[in-house]
């Protein structure tokens, strides 16, 4: 398998929150990681197709940042940021179940030719229906690296059990064998949440697609119900509930 090759990801997520209360939990996700041609709808499987109903699917209107002008527009946003040597772009989603989609964070990897990361678009979607992109960049930039660790305050209501203050810190790790995404949020008050999403790849083909269905065969809906189990455990536990916000204005943070 290749840097770029499509892939079904094997995933473990896991979150672990300390403060007020502990809480944490580690579930199996299978994710798609596509590459530009699964994304132009140039190949598709017989179970997975792009832009139009299957088993399991993924449509534009998915992910707000390419809604108009496809993947195109992920691009012209890296080159109006000043982000230079951007050639090849893998996307790792979770996709539709059934026609059912919820995701909570999907994440827009932009290579050069020589398969160096040079930035990621990390697309968050909340429980509200509301998004918002968290732009991650290496060091005066550079690639990043596995040891890279980049940085955004925190602009977006995800969990109603946070207030909107604080930092992300973002590592990445991208191989043609493996996915390894490690988010630490810390707020202003000693508190926080440590987030990894880390799997294996394997080849996109109906066979893997058939495993992944057989191992959730709910999907996202699924996934949505996980969360909302773990927001009555957080509840219970006399955790404050936030009411939800208006959401930014601005479309990205770098």
């Amino acid at each position: 398998m290749e840097l770029m090759s499509p892939s079904v990801v094997r995933c473990k997520v896991c979150h672990i929150r300390k403060v007020p209360v502990e809480n944490s939990f580690t579930y199996d996700v299978d994710y798609l990681l596509l590459d530009e041609p699964a994304l132009k709808n140039i190949h598709e499987t017989r179970l997975f197709s792009f832009g139009k109903p299957n088993l399991i699917s993924l449509y534009p209107s998915d992910h707000s940042l390419v809604r108009e002008g496809g993947i195109d527009e992920i691009f012209q946003l890296a080159r109006e940021m000043g982000i230079k040597g951007c050639e090849r772009i893998l996307l790792l989603t979770h996709p539709r179940y059934w026609g059912y989609t919820f995701n909570p964070v999907s994440f827009w990897l932009v290579f050069n030719y020589h398969g160096g990361l040079r930035a990621v678009f990390a697309e968050v979607h909340n429980t509200f229906g509301d998004r918002h992109t968290y732009l991650c960049t290496g060091p005066n930039g550079a690639d990043i690296e596995s040891e890279t660790c980049t940085s955004s305050r925190k602009d977006f209501h995800v969990s109603p059990f946070f207030d909107i203050e604080g930092n992300y810190r973002f590592h990445f790790l991208v191989t043609k064998y493996r996915i390894a995404i490690k988010i630490l949020y810390k707020d202003n008050n000693s508190g926080g949440l440590a987030t990894s999403i880390v799997g294996d790849r394997k080849t996109f083909s109906d066979t893997e697609l058939v495993k992944a269905l057989f191992r959730h065969p709910f999907g996202a809906i699924r996934m949505n119900g996980l969360i909302r189990w773990q927001a009555i455990k957080l509840w219970r536990k006399g955790v404050r509930y936030r009411p939800r916000p208006e959401p930014p204005s601005n479309d990205i943070t770098r």
